[in-house]
């Protein structure tokens, strides 16, 4: 018998394959990129399906239910993740800032060189 929040929770894998395949559909997405994510809704399905499987890792790990392993499981991935993100957006705005400095320096010195061509021919 499925509960409801096993419907919830399909739904929702559902939902976000079609989106995924819609975003490899609009060239957003490479083939290895929508293939990695269907695995992931499709293991998400499985898991939301089965959550018993899980019983025997859960107990090996020291966690006292599954829902305990998932939740600490989530708070790892999601936190390696945010740290991810951070740091290559740290270093993308390291590169324009030195990109943006480099271009200014270059169009000073243009007008450095124009205006003394111009002096020069008065």
């Amino acid at each position: 018998m499925v509960s409801g929040i096993q419907t919830v929770g399909i739904l929702f894998s559902l939902i976000l394959s079609y989106f995924t395949f819609l975003n490899y559909k609009r060239g957003q997405f490479t083939i290895r990129e929508m293939i990695g994510w269907e695995v992931v809704w499709v293991g998400f399905a499985l898991v939301t399906l089965y959550p018993n499987m899980f019983t025997v890792f859960s107990g090996n790990l020291g966690a006292a239910r599954v829902f305990d392993l998932f939740s600490i499981l989530g708070f790892v991935v999601v936190l390696s993740i945010s740290f991810y993100s951070y740091t290559s957006l740290d270093h993308l705005r390291k590169k324009f800032e030195s990109s943006l400095r480099d271009q200014s320096l270059n169009g000073i010195d243009r007008v450095n060189n124009t205006s003394a061509k111009t002096e020069k021919k008065k």
